[in-house]
């Protein structure tokens, strides 16, 4: 970020909570809410019938995305080295989150994991046994304390209280 952005902690106009995080500079505003998992950027302002990068989406993700002052608001999907932490429907519809770890794919099963390069793939999430949260929050709380338990497969930046 340059010296001209901001950086601004706001409540989330969809949960409420303190915990909108805001960032760049007009016109290019990026929204996200470390509470209820929503972000929002320049390319999802305007309604529904008109945006382009709302008609691109999936129709699951159509159905989660929420409209607010202008907005479009769609639910994170969060892919790190350690794991990915992404929404999902339960078998009643409900939205949850999951979060998939990220673990080594035995040396036998690699040829079915073809990568780009021709080469095969080493590891990937493992959406089979993915740990089940009701809220995003949730998620973020454990996947917190697991960086601080393993900080060395994930560099994160030390965060300061403000």
């Amino acid at each position: 970020m340059n010296d001209n952005s901001m950086k601004i902690i706001s409540s989330c106009p969809l949960c409420e909570e303190h915990s909108l995080h805001v960032f760049g500079k007009e016109p290019e505003i990026f929204m996200q809410c470390l509470y209820c998992g929503y972000v929002s950027s320049p390319k999802f302002i305007g309604n529904k019938d008109e945006c382009k990068s709302y008609k691109e989406l999936t129709d699951i993700m159509k159905r989660w995305s929420k409209f607010h002052e202008n907005r479009i608001w769609i639910p994170t999907m969060m892919t790190l080295p350690i794991g990915m932490l992404y929404p999902f429907d339960d078998e009643d519809k409900n939205m949850k989150w999951g979060y998939a770890e990220m673990v080594d794919i035995p040396k036998e099963e690699q040829k079915n994991y073809p990568a780009p390069d021709g080469q095969f793939y080493t590891k990937t999430y493992d959406t089979n046994n993915a740990k089940i949260y009701d809220t995003f929050f949730e998620a973020m709380l454990e996947l917190n304390e697991k960086t601080k338990k393993e900080p060395q497969k994930l560099k994160l930046p030390k965060l300061k209280k403000m």
